[in-house]
């Protein structure tokens, strides 16, 4: 794995939250070999940029278990300093393994991506 992540999960009425907190990797700048099984549609998304901030226009992806992107590439040059929101219209449908891909974050930078479920 390339960077780091840990997954937090909440849910409150029925509708769950799946926290990735991510450190990138020292040399690549890169986050990849996390996954997490999501059931249900994603209603928003929301990335955060930690204390240590990403570089500018850091890119996120959501990939499915075909490797494809569920967000169709909406979490592209993420802000280096403030959170941002996708709300996908119509909400994504997913059923199983998801796995963040960060790049061009920078080398040991912090963030969060957040994925709202119903």
């Amino acid at each position: 794995m390339a960077g780091s992540a840990v997954v937090t999960h909440v849910s409150e009425g029925g509708i769950r939250k799946v926290t990735f907190s991510w450190t990138s990797d020292a040399s690549t700048g890169n986050v990849t070999g996390v996954s997490e099984v999501i059931h249900g549609k994603i209603i928003r998304v929301v990335t955060n940029p930690g204390a240590t901030a990403p570089t500018a226009n850091y890119d996120v992806v959501l990939n499915d278990a075909d490797g494809v992107d569920v967000m169709g590439a909406a979490l592209a040059d993420r802000h280096t300093s403030t959170s941002e929101q996708v709300i996908p219209d119509p909400p994504v449908g997913v059923h199983g393994a998801i796995s963040p891909v960060v790049t061009n974050a920078g080398n040991e930078k912090l963030g969060t991506i957040v994925i709202y479920v119903d």
